[in-house]
């Protein structure tokens, strides 16, 4: 027997949070299932009766055994369940944002099928970038600005809009406004990880060029050749402090993706416990946030040390990175006037195959004590740095 009526996340569908564009397809493809799944088990029961040596179940194909765990309210737990991953939504949010980086990254999101919704919480620091917000929203319909009262581009406020999460049939990734890479297929493979792994980890990172933590994981599991100083810690002294680090590593990136070599960035998978974890990109499942209520949302203005790490050592839950999907991030607050200094934003345009667009550059300063002494190394230039790719390209 199929009974009528499916589920979705644990309550009946008629109930769950669904967007209107989505609604009648969704209906469809559920009601799709439950034929297919009452077809299945007619046929296998009447196989049955004839090979009862024969256990029915090795008979039933396995996108019919994920027709039958949707009609009978249980949902599938593996990413080849090819009807649940069409089911979840993907929603990137994005506390928005600087104009320079957003057009450079909103190339790398709108450009995929797979993402539902782009949510831009509007956190700008002035109004030039308010108004590129609106001109953006405003290109694709997938767009939605969301706003918080007093938000004035500072950090503290961004905590607040995790509260816009609240889709239970979304699996939401928060994208920096500065992640200037993703790789090709970056988005849908990063759904189906995270759909493969749902309940194991509380939170989903890609390997982040220029984040602390993915940087020692660079230098010790990798095959990317790194000479200087790296401690894995998310405010690294050396390479989060500083931005040397960045500046060697940015260029040595880029050739690896234009030579076809990014294999050479990959890691294993780890898990992260115990430990803060730069956000720039990480993901988070709707239903997870709704399940643990209001103990999700960070309690003070340090959104990042609540969700990466608080919250997890709180719900015995790790986060994970997921060592073979790779995206790039260009600077942190310590290192983004020296970054913007150089030619490496324009390189991850051309990267893109975009023309880079026209910002202003801050203006390089040199004390007298420096120029009067040349043969001195700067002030806070932070350490020296020597990163290559190997030899070898094999594997």
């Amino acid at each position: 027997m199929c009974l009528g009526l499916c589920y979705c996340h644990g309550e009946p569908l008629h109930q769950s949070r669904m967007n209107a564009k989505s609604h009648e397809w969704r209906d469809s493809r559920l009601a799709l299932c439950r034929r297919m799944s009452c077809a299945v088990l007619l046929g296998s029961s009447k196989r049955r009766t004839s090979l009862s040596l024969r256990p029915a179940r090795k008979t039933v194909s396995h996108f019919s055994r994920t027709c039958f765990r949707l009609a009978m309210g249980r949902w599938p737990t593996r990413t080849s369940d090819h009807c649940w991953q069409d089911l979840m939504k993907l929603i990137v949010v994005t506390p928005a944002g600087r104009e320079k980086y957003l057009r450079l990254l909103s190339h790398h999101v709108l450009k995929s099928p797979e993402v539902h919704e782009w949510h831009l919480w509007d956190n700008c620091r002035n109004e030039a970038d308010r108004a590129y917000l609106q001109r953006l929203a405003a290109s694709d319909p997938r767009c939605k600005i969301k706003t918080v009262p007093s938000a004035d581009g500072s950090i503290d406020v961004i905590g607040r809009f995790f509260r816009f999460c609240d889709d239970a049939d979304a699996l939401y990734l928060r994208l920096d406004d500065d992640v200037v890479f993703l790789e090709e297929g970056f988005l849908p493979r990063f759904k189906a990880r995270a759909l493969a792994e749902k309940g194991a980890a509380l939170w989903y990172a890609p390997l982040i060029i220029n984040n602390a933590v993915c940087n020692s994981l660079i230098k010790n599991l990798s095959r990317v050749l790194i000479e200087g100083p790296l401690t894995c810690q998310a405010m690294c002294p050396y390479s989060w402090a500083h931005a040397s680090f960045p500046e060697a590593l940015h260029p040595v990136f880029i050739e690896a993706v234009r030579t076809n070599r990014l294999g050479d960035f990959r890691v294993p998978d780890r898990e992260i416990r115990l430990g803060r974890f730069s956000i720039n990109a990480i993901g988070f499942f709707g239903s997870d946030i709704l399940e643990t209520g209001e103990l999700f949302f960070p309690p003070g203005n340090d959104e990042e040390e609540w969700l990466s790490a608080t919250l997890p050592t709180k719900l015995d839950r790790p986060g994970k990175v997921f060592g073979d999907l790779v995206a790039a991030h260009f600077s942190f607050f310590t290192q983004e006037q020296r970054l913007l200094q150089t030619s490496i934003l324009d390189d991850y345009y051309a990267l893109a195959g975009l023309p880079a667009p026209l910002y202003e550059k801050p203006v390089v300063q040199t004390r007298l004590k420096d120029r009067l002494r040349p043969w001195r190394k700067p002030r806070n230039r932070g350490p020296d740095y020597r990163i290559s790719l190997p030899a070898s390209r094999d594997g």
